[in-house]
């Protein structure tokens, strides 16, 4: 269950849906508020025609009767004529006479509930929206009351919040599975480089992941998991062909003193052991160099020697002239360097860059190796020559 959960697929389904399910419930809020208002708009609109006519009968000094206020309210609008100030009823539809003046219960004059929760006179029970008309006659100034029920806006109110409650449910359903269908389209090449990633092993990197034509996102995540199994492959087959180099040369010393100590053991002389020993230590010094490369390689792998800092070439190279032994009696090294020559980099590459120059020019020398640093427009120069 708790897999299920982290799925990428399931959560983007369930945010979409609870965000969908959000703005359908302020989106049906809304909804229900404006049908509700546009219906009590319409009750006012109603009203206020029918109050407009009474009012110009009552200014033209014609109090209409109860028979024709009960037409004019056409049967769903109940209409009183008040005097002011003291709400005496002097005309009202069929059965409103002995009730008392309907009066507002807010300032606006937007809705009422008619107190007592039962029947009162001819009006229906409940809410009722209630439009008032001020007129001023030579008796003094009335007031035109208009009574529509609010059944009528409550009907329409109740039938839109049915179809939402039907609709609602039946969206959210429809959004789910929609956005399951598209979140699991969308990350269905995300799974196929995981599973082609899971498959590819080391005897396998020439394998790459599958590169979507969309151009989005995953294919640009494919595009650079295949960029690092191509950099992958290439330090693999280095390394394979580095180790297949080390071997045959760390082979050829070996097999060499294993030579000359077995024909040695065999033929030599006392007075020839001496030869022996110089050429076994020379095929030492063949194997010693090597085993300093396979160490020099490691080290650079687990970054022991990337570390750069200021060094002074003129300075390590002076070292490593002092230190340097001579492949042959007679092979010295002279150093050129009259000044200080600063460079940013690693110490440790730069010695063993020019311990295999000065390796190289030794076993080609007659009599004498030069190895001359020197600084000039910002570049440093090493130079190593020989005389063979």
């Amino acid at each position: 269950m708790g897999e299920r959960l982290r799925s990428v697929r399931l959560r983007i389904t369930l945010v979409a849906t609870l965000v969908t399910g959000l703005a359908m419930l302020l989106a049906g809020s809304w909804l229900v508020t404006s049908v509700e208002q546009s219906q009590i708009d319409r009750l006012h609109d109603t009203a206020e025609r029918r109050l407009a006519i009474a009012q110009r009968a009552i200014e033209a000094g014609q109090l209409p009767s109860t028979l024709e206020l009960a037409a004019l309210g056409g049967g769903s609008t109940y209409m009183q004529i008040v005097r002011l100030p003291d709400g005496r009823v002097i005309a009202a539809s069929p059965g409103l006479a002995d009730v008392p003046a309907l009066t507002t219960m807010s300032e606006d004059g937007e809705m009422v509930r008619v107190e007592g929760g039962g029947q009162v006179g001819a009006l229906p029970p409940g809410r009722l929206v209630i439009t008032e008309q001020l007129v001023e006659t030579p008796g003094g100034e009335v007031a035109v009351l208009a009574a529509s029920p609010f059944d009528s806006v409550g009907r329409s109110v109740d039938a839109v919040q049915e179809g939402l409650l039907v609709a609602f449910p039946l969206l959210l359903v429809a959004v789910g599975l929609l956005a399951w269908f598209l979140a699991g389209r969308a990350l269905r090449p995300v799974e196929a480089i995981r599973n082609q990633v899971e498959a590819i092993s080391a005897t396998t990197l020439d394998r790459r992941v599958p590169v979507p034509r969309s151009g989005d996102e995953v294919a640009r995540l494919a595009d650079t998991m295949n960029a690092m199994l191509d950099r992958l492959e290439d330090a693999s087959t280095r390394q394979q062909r580095f180790v297949a180099d080390a071997s045959h040369e760390l082979r050829s010393p070996v097999a060499a003193i294993r030579t000359e100590l077995e024909v040695a053991q065999r033929t030599a002389a006392a007075e020839d052991w001496p030869l022996v020993a110089e050429r076994l230590l020379a095929e030492e010094a063949r194997l010693e160099a090597v085993i300093a490369d396979l160490l020099l390689l490691a080290s650079l792998d687990e970054g022991a020697a990337s570390e750069h800092v200021v060094v002074d070439v003129a300075e390590l190279a002076v070292e490593e002239a002092r230190r340097r032994v001579p492949d042959r009696e007679g092979v010295t090294v002279e150093v050129d360097a009259p000044a200080p020559a600063l460079v940013h980099a690693s110490r440790v590459q730069l010695r063993r860059a020019i311990a295999n120059l000065l390796d190289n020019a030794g076993r080609h020398a007659d009599a004498t190796v030069r190895l001359g640093v020197h600084q000039r427009d910002g570049r440093v120069r090493v130079l190593v020559d020989d005389d063979g």
